[in-house]
């Protein structure tokens, strides 16, 4: 009669197990999904930036219609944009702080020379309503709502997939299973990461 009792208390913990381990084992499944989720976010990120640099060029066209004098901001908007074509696609930069930081000063820096453009515009209100230079600043203006809607898009996938590899007990599944998970960056204030 023991042995029997004892057998049904093991079938039972033996059923405990299995049903905490196919749980967690479920839970850590969410781990690439969320992973997926967050690189392709990245990838949208970096490609909202690309696709506002390439519209560098008609905003330089805009300038000189506006005010042909703007030679060292031409020049300067020509330099930015062209640093952000150059800048080699890095999909681990969301994983590194001096990747994510080196990817967004590019960033940064033609966001700077681009405020300036829209500065300049204010002082010449009947030029920048001319039809090609409105189109123009009305497709600058869509492109960095674009890139807020991806910044933010990614930082939502960037955290979602933390909380599964930082927070017990998915982290100890990640940790057992694919040791590499590491954390992704969130914040886009370069300010906070890390080294600051």
């Amino acid at each position: 009669m023991a042995a029997s009792s004892r057998s049904r208390v093991i079938v039972v913990i033996g059923v405990i197990l299995v049903l905490v381990l196919a749980f967690f084992g479920a839970r850590f499944m969410n781990v690439p999904q969320a992973q997926s989720r967050a690189v392709n976010a990245w990838s949208e990120v970096a490609l909202q930036f690309q696709l506002r640099a390439y519209l560098t060029q008609d905003v330089i066209d805009a300038v000189k219609v506006v005010n042909p004098a703007q030679l060292d901001l031409i020049g300067a908007l020509e330099n930015k944009r062209q640093q952000v074509i150059n800048l080699p696609a890095d999909p681990h930069a969301p994983f590194s702080v001096d990747r994510f930081r080196a990817f967004m000063a590019t960033q940064d820096a033609l966001s700077v020379e681009l405020g300036k453009v829209l500065d300049l515009m204010q002082l010449y209100p009947e030029r920048r309503a001319q039809p090609p230079v409105s189109t123009v600043l009305a497709r600058l203006v869509q492109s960095e709502s674009r890139i807020v809607v991806a910044r933010s898009d990614y930082s939502r996938a960037a955290e979602a997939y933390n909380r599964l590899v930082t927070k017990a007990p998915t982290r100890w599944f990640a940790d057992m299973v694919e040791p590499a998970a590491r954390p992704m960056i969130t914040s886009f204030d370069l300010s906070t990461l890390p080294g600051a």
